[in-house]
């Protein structure tokens, strides 16, 4: 199978495996990125470094326009990104008095 550019989740390792970039050991309880068709991974700094159009998608505050923090995200296991809402907000602005207030204003102004 190839691969393609969504292809890539990124995750937490549970087993120790080798990096099909870098051929260096990712260990256990490590996040690096694992491929659906080709069942390989490969560490998260070996991506970036790779000159092709970027390989995983990070979401920004829909209010803050800030990194979204997918990285600590409670949902963060299950969510693919390449489907996910583009209106995800960070923990920051989700815990401000008024967050809903502040999601509203942001929708209807990014109409």
């Amino acid at each position: 199978m190839n691969e393609q550019p969504s292809d890539w989740i990124k995750l937490m390792i549970k087993y120790k495996g080798k990096c099909k970039e870098c051929g260096k050991e990712i260990s256990f309880g490590e996040y690096a990125l694992w491929s659906k068709a080709s069942k390989t991974i490969k560490h998260i700094r070996c991506n970036t470094q790779d000159k092709s159009e970027s390989s995983i998608t990070i979401l920004s505050c829909f209010i803050c326009r800030g990194p979204a923090g997918c990285v600590n995200c409670i949902y963060e296991p299950n969510c693919d990104r390449t489907t996910v809402s583009q209106a995800c907000i960070c923990t920051d602005c989700f815990k401000s008095p008024n967050a809903y207030e502040n999601y509203q204003q942001h929708f209807i102004t990014d109409l």
